[in-house]
């Protein structure tokens, strides 16, 4: 049974499992090998309680965040009392409380006196888990299973012993299994840290009061959460956007509309006037979806409100199933984060409108990304390029926008060219902020980023994509401030030198010399620029 703890104890254990959160993100990225990992920072940790709700997080990816207690939900319901001491579950299923496939989730349970007490688990984007497509994600997926490998909640580790077969199976389909199996031991290792701490934790306080701690941070955080929702006004906001296509060029924007509005301390954001899914690889799976409503939210709470189940208690999302933001099996979503972007973007515009001190103009969604495969003339292997860049944040109130971010719920930190130029065969031939590509404004949004980036390898082929090229959906400027410049893609080739201008999303060949341009977009500008 639980004990409750006294305050001061209470804000102990509190910190206490934030920073194990925090330990096992520490583990992760020092021992994982993807670049994706260990420099971009594309996961995250968490600690939950034995019935899968949430506790602590250690933040890195805000898509991530109040996700995995769906997934863990999912391992917890299929294995039931199945479980051991040093077991460890494996899982990216989207229709399973996933993301995407790319996004595999590892939980481990933490015993005492004979029984789980908590889970530790971890939540890591790897470079490619087969599929179709160079590094798995597309926005021109069409069905889930060109998408990659699927873990159905699986056992991965069976009282301390890998099971080989997953690991054999996982080597057989991926196209870099040394990264890939590297990985996945980062995320064991990370669980096994935090499982050490908590259980170090329960000898120093006893067990009933570690319980009782758990209870008291998810019940302080619903408390706080209601009580500032109960202070907001008491109306409806409504807002929306859209996505430039589905994934093909020549198709129809995709519109996102969220409408917002406080019931009984409780916030209900309401997708339903969103468009239905669509056949490409855009689609956001539900557990994606209540992770952008809840960090949307969160960015008007102040830094003062954790993110845990509490949180998520407070806040009720409503998607129709058979839409974007809540498709049915098996529909494509391995692009989903381009629709997450976006969606966050529209949430923040309509509380931008309920509490207006704290508005801000939409900040970029372009994500410009790539992967692509080329065989490396350093080693004679096969490698996989990626990148991710930002662009810039909207303006808000007496600041300027942020320059060169990944914004809202990716957060991923660029990869530095020194790193990018020894992982992978290109040179990075320029790497800059774009000047004046932030919207006007009394308070300027915040400028892009462009790279240029020249392949070495023979030849390279893979998806690239870029949002927001479309200058009607580029990040919207407020309260009389311009829209930030839109986001491009471009072709130089290396035999001519002439450059040409490539669709916001598709497949790409090229060759030596050849040299592929991304930009993000700018950020939106706050305020009329000739104001005084």
């Amino acid at each position: 049974m639980s004990e409750r703890p006294d305050p001061v104890l209470q804000e102990i254990l509190a910190s206490a499992f934030r920073h194990i959160a925090e330990e096992m993100a520490v583990v992760e990225y020092r021992s994982s090998y993807s670049p994706i990992i260990r420099e971009m920072l594309d996961f995250n940790c968490g600690m939950f309680a034995a019935d899968g709700r949430a506790i602590a997080n250690s933040e890195q990816i805000p898509a991530q965040l109040g996700l995995m207690q769906f997934a863990l939900e999912a391992v917890i319901a299929k294995h039931g009392e199945r479980v051991h001491p040093g077991d460890a579950f494996i899982t990216n299923h989207p229709y399973m409380g996933g993301t995407h496939t790319p996004d595999l989730q590892v939980f481990t349970p933490v015993f005492a006196d004979g029984r789980v007490v908590a889970w530790t688990g971890s939540i890591a984007h790897h470079i490619d888990i087969g599929g179709r497509f160079p590094g798995t994600e597309s926005a021109q997926t069409t069905e889930l299973y060109q998408e990659g490998l699927i873990f159905p909640a699986i056992r991965l580790v069976d009282r301390g012993e890998r099971v080989g077969a997953v690991y054999e199976l996982v080597a057989a389909n991926v196209r870099d299994p040394a990264a890939t199996l590297g990985d996945l031991d980062a995320q064991i290792a990370s669980c096994r840290r935090g499982a050490l701490r908590i259980g170090e934790l329960v000898e120093r306080h006893g067990l009933g009061l570690v319980l009782g701690g758990m209870e008291a941070v998810v019940e302080q955080t619903a408390r706080r959460t209601e009580a500032l929702f109960r202070s907001w006004p008491e109306r409806a906001v409504e807002a929306e956007g859209f996505l430039d296509d589905i994934g093909f060029e020549g198709t129809d924007p995709v519109r996102i509309h969220a409408r917002l509005h406080v019931a009984d301390g409780t916030l209900v954001v309401d997708l339903a006037g969103s468009a239905a899914q669509v056949p490409s690889g855009m689609n956001v799976p539900i557990a994606s979806t209540h992770a952008a409503a809840y960090f949307a939210v969160r960015c008007f709470l102040g830094g003062d409100v954790p993110h845990n189940a509490g949180l998520a208690s407070r806040v009720r999302v409503v998607a129709p199933e058979g839409s974007l933001f809540n498709p049915v099996f098996p529909t494509a979503l391995s692009a989903r984060h381009l629709a997450v972007q976006r969606l966050t973007d529209v949430i923040i515009d309509a509380l931008s409108d309920l509490l207006p001190e704290h508005a801000i103009a939409g900040s970029q969604v372009s994500f410009p990304s790539f992967v692509l495969q080329a065989v490396d003339p350093r080693t004679g292997e096969l490698s996989l390029l990626v990148d991710i860049l930002g662009g810039g944040g909207g303006a808000r109130p007496g600041h300027r926008g942020d320059d060169g971010i990944d914004p809202y719920t990716s957060n991923c930190a660029i990869l530095p060219v020194e790193i990018a130029e020894l992982e992978y065969p290109f040179v990075v031939e320029r790497s800059e902020l774009i000047e004046g590509s932030g919207g006007a404004g009394r308070h300027r949004g915040g400028m892009g980023i462009r790279r240029d980036y020249r392949l070495l390898a023979d030849e390279a082929d893979g998806m690239y994509y870029v949002e927001q090229t479309d200058p009607r959906f580029g990040p919207r400027g407020r309260d009389g401030g311009g829209p930030g410049r839109p986001g491009r893609a471009a072709l130089r080739d290396g035999e001519t030198g002439a450059e040409r201008p490539l669709p916001g999303k598709g497949y790409l060949r090229i060759r030596r010399g050849d040299t592929l341009i991304l930009e993000g977009a700018g950020g939106g500008g706050y305020g009329d620029p000739a104001a005084p």
